[in-house]
């Protein structure tokens, strides 16, 4: 099934980072979850995303984010159909998701010792699982 699509925000709800109490050469987790949202009239899907460095028990960076994505009439008429917004297309816009987060993470920690850590690449197979049922 093609849902046609376009992405028509993105907010960047938290961000915190706290350089200080970043250590060269310590181990470093990036943990991730993805949640999704649908609007009444199924025409809007937003996809709610937060990054989280973790390094000795600290948090190092905090990134929570929403990205908006605006359905077209004949994608609408698909998920009404299939009654559920199929695992693979919001794997599509956790992607999306993620690869924008990366972006902010970049530009947001340029002058910092966090901009060396790239947000790594996120496996979404693993995370994402399921369709998303429409009642």
């Amino acid at each position: 099934m093609t849902i046609p699509y376009r992405i028509f925000r993105i907010e960047t709800k938290q961000f915190a980072i706290f350089p200080e109490l970043f250590e060269n050469g310590a181990a470093l987790d990036v943990n991730s979850s993805y949640g999704f949202s649908l609007g009444l009239d199924l025409s809007t899907v937003k996809c709610a995303s937060r990054f989280n460095y973790v390094q000795n028990d600290k948090t190092l960076l905090i990134l929570e984010i929403f990205v908006d994505f605006q359905i077209a009439d004949e994608g609408i008429s698909e998920i009404k159909k299939k009654g559920a917004i199929p695992v693979d297309f919001l794997r599509y816009m956790a992607t999306i998701a993620v690869g924008t987060a990366r972006g902010i993470i970049h530009t947001k920690t340029e002058g910092t010792v966090l901009n060396s850590i790239v947000l790594p690449p996120v496996n979404l197979v693993e995370t994402i699982k399921e369709d998303m049922r429409i009642e």
